[in-house]
């Protein structure tokens, strides 16, 4: 029986499906049991221990956003090392994803960790179009390369385009590692999550513990872009208080996201929810919160008033008070002259003049 939990308030999944494989969270579009995913595209195989692949396949899942059209996983980072005696050990790890799946280009690097060490990444388009690429890394000692630096000095990185459906890795050296194998017998290269991976001292020993390394996919919802979805699809996938998105570097499809001052998966049969900004401590920092659809305003007090066309800010009101000049005309009434004083606490004058 795999390891799930029934959905929460929030919407994530759909009614009566479970939302969560182990710590992963699973959203609609996506689902574990049958009736609870868009199509088999969106199928996540969640095993008796709680951990979950993409469809049928052994590409392990991490992380799934429904508002980016992402999902992280974890692909085998490629190593290639010698012995004392100069004999080789090396794999050669691969991922390949069908549509509606991409590997991201600008989410992702290709990072190679080593001191005699070639790298070189392979990948392919869905039309076939073919995109190789690569990096070489050398050092004279295990700790020559600048901290944090990836500059060809013991790491080197290159980016990788967009939209392509797989990728290999392969690694080498040049001379075996001959004259470097007493500090440095084994080389790494991998596509890595950006900002998931920092060259240092102990990236040598920390990759020979560490088998796998995040990695973004791309998915989107079908093969058309917004417009043509919406003419020729009845029923969008994009629900209430949402908005159907053609992302940039993408193939062909498009994604859902959730309107300005909504939250919640723009997916669900429910749609997106209201945020009320109100619960936050800082929303009004003069003046009432008052929440409304997608939006909020500030009711400001008295001697206060909203900052021009910002209905969400509350300025002092300094607006100049004038002094009232009254000219009464009385018949059969002598000139006089008389003081008082207005609501507003400023003197003026009256005067009486006889016609």
């Amino acid at each position: 029986m795999a390891v799930l939990a029934a959905a929460a308030a929030a919407d994530f999944a759909l009614p009566n499906c479970p939302d969560k494989c182990g710590n992963l969270t699973i959203p609609y579009p996506f689902g574990v049991t049958k009736n609870c995913y868009m199509g088999p595209d969106f199928f996540i195989n969640c095993t008796a221990n709680g951990t979950a692949f993409l469809r049928r396949t052994n590409i392990l899942v991490t992380n799934i956003s429904v508002d980016l059209g992402e999902i992280q996983v974890q692909q085998y980072r490629a190593y290639d090392c010698y012995d004392e005696m100069g004999k080789r050990n090396h794999n050669i790890p691969w991922i390949w994803v069908a549509p509606p799946y991409t590997i991201s280009g600008t989410k992702n690097k290709f990072m190679a960790i080593g001191c005699d060490t070639y790298a070189t990444f392979r990948g392919y388009r869905a039309n076939q179009e073919r995109f190789i690429t690569g990096c070489i890394s050398f050092c004279d000692r295990l700790y020559s390369g600048e901290q944090d630096s990836c500059s060809g000095i013991g790491c080197c990185l290159t980016s990788i385009p967009d939209g392509l459906k797989n990728c290999t890795v392969t690694l080498a050296s040049y001379y075996n590692h001959t004259y470097i194998r007493s500090f440095n017998p084994c080389s790494y290269a991998f596509v890595v999550q950006e900002g998931h991976f920092r060259f240092s001292d102990s990236s040598f020993q920390q990759l020979h513990n560490k088998e796998l390394l995040p990695m973004i996919l791309n998915w989107e919802i079908g093969n058309e872009p917004c417009d043509a979805a919406q003419e020729t699809t009845q029923n969008s996938s994009c629900k209430a208080h949402s908005k159907c998105v053609n992302p940039n570097n993408r193939s062909t499809g498009y994604i859902c996201q959730c309107l300005p001052g909504y939250e919640g998966n723009p997916y669900h049969p429910n749609g997106c929810q209201d945020i009320d900004e109100c619960k936050a401590s800082n929303s009004c920092s003069i003046g009432v919160c008052v929440n409304s659809p997608g939006d909020y305003s500030c009711k400001c007090p008295k001697g206060y008033k909203n900052d021009g066309m910002n209905p969400k800010s509350c300025i002092k009101d300094n607006r100049s008070k004038t002094i009232l000049l009254l000219i009464i005309s009385l018949e059969q009434t002598p000139n006089n002259l008389l003081s008082f004083e207005n609501t507003g606490n400023l003197r003026g004058l009256v005067r009486i003049s006889a016609t």
